[in-house]
């Protein structure tokens, strides 16, 4: 069960990092406090809360703030070390940049779903 939950949170974060992202416009993530940047990382601790909401409510909602918490740092830290070198699409460094970004969102799901389970 742990995997099919896992599946479900990867899920999850591609619909709301690609899919529901680009309604946001521009978001202004290298501000700490961005409203728009905010939307999306409590997009990311909504959606978790829904997928993890059949385990136990509560479970769901510490898992959601975990998640929307981790995002938001995540995220921010990103976006200020690609503004910090000026980096674009067509720079290496940019899409390992962006690898680093996903890998620690999906380390994210893997422990979420390792405190809940083991």
């Amino acid at each position: 069960m742990e995997a099919v939950f896992l599946f479900l949170l990867i899920l999850k974060h591609a619909i709301v990092d690609v899919g529901v992202q680009r309604h946001l416009g521009y978001q202004k993530k290298h501000l700490w406090l961005s409203k728009k940047a905010q939307l999306h990382y409590i997009g990311h601790g909504l959606g978790t809360f829904l997928v993890l909401s059949p385990i136990s409510v509560s479970t769901a909602f510490i898992a959601g703030i975990a998640d929307w918490f981790a995002h938001w740092q995540i995220d921010w830290s990103k976006t200020n070390i690609n503004n910090k070198y000026e980096l674009s699409h067509s720079d290496y460094a940019y899409w390992w940049l962006l690898t680093a970004d996903q890998f620690l969102h999906y380390t994210t799901y893997f422990l979420i779903i390792y405190f809940i389970y083991f």
